[in-house]
C-alpha cells in the first residue's frame, strides 16, 4: 500500500527538523558523517534520508542549509521516460521474453520503481510499452506479455509452510520470517522504504535490506555505507562493507545436516 501524501510530507518535515537540530548543535551545516554521529535513535537514518530526498545535498537544501563544498554532488542527468522504455526493450530482447519484475531488476540498470512512478504500475508500463513498441522486440510480445512462467518451481528442501524456493523478494521476506526465530532474530518492523526493516538480535537493533539476489542490492543503487545487513535468498556476489545473510546457504546446510543425521541413524 502506498503511503498517503500527508504521511510523506510529515516524514520529510521530521527529517528537516532533525538536520536543523544537528546543525544548531554543531553551529554549522553537518556532513553526512556528523549527522550519523549526532542523530538521535528515533530520528531518520542517513540511508532513509538519502532514499527519500535522493541526495544528502538535496535534503540540506530543503532544510534551507547550504551544502558543504565537499558534498556537492556531480551533475547527474535525469532519467527520462524514453530512457526507461529503451532499457525495458533492451532487457526484454536480451532475455528473449517480457521479464517479470525480479528478472528485470537483475538485468536492468534501473529498478522497477521509476516505471511505477511514470506509468502507475509495472503492469501498465509493460502493457503500454509492448503495445506502442511491438516492432522493437525480437520476439512475439502478444502471447508472452508480462509472464515469466517457463520454469517449474523447485521445492524447498526443508519442511515449512512456504513450499517452494523463493523466486522474488517478497517470498524471500516470507522465508526469513519463518526462519527468523531459529536464526536468532526478532522482527521489529518491515516497510516499503529503504531500508526494508529493523531486526533485533542479542538485544541489538539491526537495519535490514531484503533482496532476492545479493546483486540486486547493487542493482537498486543502495548505499555502500549502509550500517546494516542484506538478507537475500542467494548470494551471487559479495559486497564490500555489507554483511550478507544468504537464506539459501542456511537452508542447504540445514538440509544436508538432516540427511547426514538420518544416514548415521540408519547405520545403527
Amino acid at each position: 500500500m502506498n503511503k498517503h501524501s500527508y504521511d510523506i510530507m510529515d516524514e520529510k518535515q521530521s527529517i528537516r527538523l532533525s538536520i536543523k537540530r544537528v546543525a544548531e548543535l554543531l553551529g554549522k551545516t553537518p556532513t553526512m558523517k556528523e549527522y550519523k554521529q549526532h542523530r538521535r535513535k528515533e530520528e531518520f537514518s542517513l540511508e532513509q534520508i538519502t532514499y527519500k530526498y535522493g541526495t544528502w545535498s538535496e535534503a540540506l537544501r530543503m532544510a534551507k542549509l547550504e551544502p558543504n563544498p565537499s558534498q556537492q554532488p556531480p551533475h547527474q542527468p535525469k532519467i527520462t521516460k524514453q530512457d526507461l522504455i529503451e532499457e525495458f526493450i533492451r532487457v526484454s530482447n536480451e532475455v528473449g521474453k517480457i521479464p517479470g519484475t525480479h528478472l528485470f531488476r537483475s538485468k536492468a540498470k534501473y529498478s522497477w520503481r521509476p516505471y511505477m512512478t511514470n506509468w502507475g504500475s509495472w503492469r501498465k508500463a509493460v502493457s503500454q510499452i509492448t503495445e506502442q513498441y511491438a516492432r522493437r522486440f525480437n520476439f512475439d510480445v502478444d502471447s508472452k506479455r508480462a509472464k515469466d512462467t517457463s520454469k517449474r518451481r523447485k521445492k524447498l528442501e526443508i519442511d515449512l509452510p512456504l513450499k517452494f524456493v523463493p523466486s522474488n523478494e517478497d517470498e524471500t521476506v516470507i522465508l526469513f520470517a519463518l526462519l527468523a526465530n531459529e536464526l536468532g532474530f526478532e522482527i521489529l518492523r518491515v516497510q516499503s522504504d529503504f531500508p526494508d526493516g529493523i531486526l533485533r538480535k542479542d538485544g541489538k537493533e539491526i537495519l535490514v535490506e531484503f533482496e532476492f539476489l545479493s546483486s540486486n542490492y547493487l542493482q537498486h543503487c543502495h548505499p555502500l555505507s549502509f550500517d546494516g545487513i542484506c538478507i537475500c535468498w542467494r548470494k551471487d556476489v559479495d559486497i564490500e562493507g555489507i554483511e550478507i545473510l544468504s537464506l539459501e546457504d542456511y537452508v542447504r546446510g540445514k538440509h544436508n545436516n538432516a540427511i547426514h543425521t538420518d544416514a548415521r541413524s540408519s547405520r545403527r
